[in-house]
């Protein structure tokens, strides 16, 4: 595990953390990606005619955008297809994603990768103290599970560049007990890792619950306008059967007292 290059979350740095532990080596940094979110604003202005607008590809907290994540792998010829476009390459990948190099994932900004490395697949969020072993048979089922708690999921196509840890686990794969026992190893002298994997899975669960709270609030929300719009167009309904019955209750009276 500990030739697997991983990225501990830092701020929102999690675009840059999920090209680098894509690409497995520190290839990108926020200024290299601030310069990509530059130029892509740059190249958004000169089609614009309504003066300087605010930047939609990155921010101050260290957030950047799908297109400058595009962009960034667009220099490794590597390319960014969205997992449920409709296309023969995109329903190759579903219905077989371990034929894939990798995905990406996206759930409210934020940005992690599901790579293989060897030939076994290794979840490697930033949230998270070090990569997760992904069992061939649960890929499937954990990418349907992540599209149905609201992830964006993209796969990559392209040849990735070679990489230490893909060759080593060609050889020399992961065991079930070696990735539950395994201690994760800082890749960078910056990077701070916690090696107990149930403050890994306490923090993954804390972020869903938070995530479910919001998208249940948003549910009633949704409901709440839902029921509105029902008894405006019941009212409406109402409305204009009191006015058909008023109209023909004056043409019946007209037409009687007309006899």
């Amino acid at each position: 595990m500990d030739k697997i290059f991983h990225e501990k979350q830092e701020g929102s740095l999690c675009a840059q953390h999920c090209l680098n532990a894509l690409l497995q080596g520190p290839f990108f940094t926020a200024v290299d990606l601030a310069e990509l979110a530059r130029q892509l604003d740059e190249a958004e202005q000169r089609h614009l005619t309504n003066g300087p607008h605010k930047s939609q590809n990155m921010d101050e907290t260290g957030y950047f955008s799908i297109q400058v994540i595009t962009k960034a792998l667009s220099i490794w010829s590597l390319e960014l297809v969205p997992l449920l476009r409709q296309s023969p390459e995109a329903e190759n990948a579903r219905k077989n994603p371990k034929a894939q190099n990798a995905f990406i994932c996206n759930f409210r900004d934020h940005w992690f990768t599901i790579r293989r490395l060897g030939q076994q697949w290794f979840d490697l969020n930033s949230v998270m103290s070090k990569p997760k072993l992904i069992s061939d048979t649960y890929l499937e089922i954990y990418l349907a599970q992540l599209q149905k708690e609201g992830h964006s999921l993209f796969f990559v196509t392209g040849r990735l560049p070679d990489c230490e840890a893909d060759r080593y686990l060609l050889t020399n794969p992961v065991s079930e007990q070696e990735a539950r026992s395994a201690s994760a190893k800082p890749s960078s002298s910056t990077l701070d890792y916690v090696d107990d994997d149930d403050d890994d899975d306490e923090q993954m669960r804390l972020a869903m619950a938070v995530c479910q709270a919001e998208m249940d609030e948003e549910d009633i929300s949704l409901q709440r306008v839902l029921e509105a719009t029902r008894e405006e167009e019941q009212e409406r309904e109402l409305q204009r059967v009191l006015e058909l019955s008023t109209r023909d209750y004056h043409i019946t009276h007209s037409a009687s007292r007309s006899e």
